[in-house]
């Protein structure tokens, strides 16, 4: 079954748009990147040319306007707010989130066999399209390996996304579009045996039960432990069966 499907008329998640994204930035004291493609790495994504744009703005309380930058690309993006929040948001809320789209051909350093395993958070997979299935879809060319960014999610207009739709996730990969979004917000990646090993000696402050389930079935459970560096957690499947509760 193919990834990729024709949009439908409503705005919906995993609509794919051609579009621009941005990061609102300070002017001083930021990392180069993303945008940069000198410090592109395997941990950071290259998403291809940025502009800069200076902004000035008021604060209450403040004597002088505050400068930020805003760096703005332009590419595929995917939406990844809800269905039913965009069909059942006020008629005036425009806001829809969006996370950008990073092909191979652009990130060539990046680890893209541990993104097609799935094995890393933050990231969803998206296969190549021939020209032939491009052309079904309405698309003049093939559409390249590439995966959605999670970590760069950002908030734009519908009307900036909605009228520049190239194509959808098919269902069955709005579902895995949903379970990366799980699994980068709350329980992320399973931990190898060096970090297990690593929590010895580590005193724990707190568990609490999420509410994923595993096959058992098993709610995931979140252990937090006092380390002397920060706070520290781990994610570890726990069958524990309900209990009483004291009051």
């Amino acid at each position: 079954m193919s990834p990729y499907r024709r949009s439908l008329r409503k705005l919906r998640q995993g609509d794919i748009a051609l579009c621009e994204f941005h990061q609102l930035r300070a002017r001083s004291g930021e990392g180069r990147g993303p945008g940069d493609p000198s410090c592109a790495n395997e941990s950071l994504p290259y998403f291809g040319d940025a502009q800069n744009f200076n902004i000035q703005f008021d604060v209450p309380g403040r004597d002088r306007p505050i400068t930020r930058v805003i760096r703005i690309w332009a590419g595929p993006v995917v939406v990844v707010s809800q269905s039913c929040e965009l069909e059942y948001a006020d008629e005036q809320d425009a806001r829809v989130l969006i996370a950008p789209i990073v092909s191979k051909a652009l990130w060539s350093n990046g680890p893209w066999e541990e993104i097609g395993k799935g094995s890393l958070p933050g990231f969803l997979d998206l296969p190549t399209m021939s020209k032939d299935v491009a052309n079904e879809l309405g698309l003049d060319s093939d559409w390249p390996g590439s995966a959605v960014a999670l970590a760069s999610t950002t908030l734009v207009s519908r009307a900036i996304v909605a009228p520049n739709r190239l194509m959808s996730l098919s269902p069955a990969w709005v579902i895995k579009l949903q379970e990366a979004l799980v699994r980068f917000t709350s329980v992320r990646g399973w931990g190898d045996r060096d970090a297990a090993e690593s929590l010895k000696g580590k005193s724990i402050i707190d568990v609490r039960e999420t509410i994923e389930m595993v096959p058992g079935p098993a709610r995931l459970t979140k252990v937090m432990l006092d380390d002397p560096h920060g706070g520290d957690e781990i994610t570890i499947v726990c069958g524990l069966r309900p209990g009483r509760r004291v009051t």
